[in-house]
């Protein structure tokens, strides 16, 4: 059985699910809301904690508009991203602080770049958003690290998500494949569990080490 560790949890067949709480955005750009997301998950007996990690000059420009404009205080979406940024100096002290409070700090890179400032500051595993599966620079990246992997699916074709395994795989990293709905809140006939099968019989996780 080739169980791995998502910080200190174990990953293997039949093991009890790792919790992540997902934060996001939501702190809005407030460091100090970010700091208290991770005091209130650390109280739920979740065993991870998720942002995400943008940086504006490398992921979009001062030209970049709102596709859907849901903001009363950024003009652009490159003023939302930037809004959204913390330095390293900041995202170490949320790594150090889910860390004291037991919490696997995590984030979702989406720039190499944010790769590069998350893995200086110590995080333990990759989850990679549905929208970067096709960023093959970016899967380059991380898979080099040779830390755990969690890829979502949601946006993606069967062909693309086939695409993006066997170039995880082929770095040798731990990896769990996500069934993700992209469709907020998802109705429960769209949810898709069965694709989880799909995905077990077509790349032998169970064989491998994911139920």
């Amino acid at each position: 059985m080739n169980a791995f560790k998502i910080g200190k949890t174990d990953v293997y067949s039949g093991c009890r699910p790792l919790i992540v709480a997902e934060i996001g955005q939501n702190h809005d750009g407030s460091l100090g809301i970010a700091h208290s997301y991770i005091d209130a998950v650390a109280r739920t007996g979740a065993n991870a904690i998720k942002f995400q990690t943008h940086i504006a000059e490398a992921e979009s420009s001062k030209n970049d508009q709102f596709r859907v404009n849901f903001s009363h205080v950024d003009k652009t979406r490159h003023d939302y991203w930037k809004r959204m940024e913390f330095t390293m100096e900041q995202w170490a002290g949320l790594h150090d602080h889910a860390v004291d409070k037991g919490l696997t700090f995590l984030s979702s890179p989406f720039s190499i770049e944010a790769a590069m400032l998350l893995d200086k500051i110590g995080c333990a595993a990759w989850k990679i958003g549905s929208g970067e599966i096709n960023n093959s620079l970016l899967l380059n990246f991380i898979g080099k690290s040779r830390k755990p992997i969690l890829l979502s699916s949601g946006m993606s074709s069967y062909d693309e998500i086939d695409k993006a395994v066997k170039q995880i795989n082929g770095f040798g990293n731990p990896l769990v494949l996500l069934q993700c709905t992209s469709r907020y809140p998802t109705p429960l006939d769209k949810i898709g569990l069965n694709v989880m099968e799909y995905f077990c019989d077509k790349y032998e996780f169970r064989r491998r080490f994911i139920f």
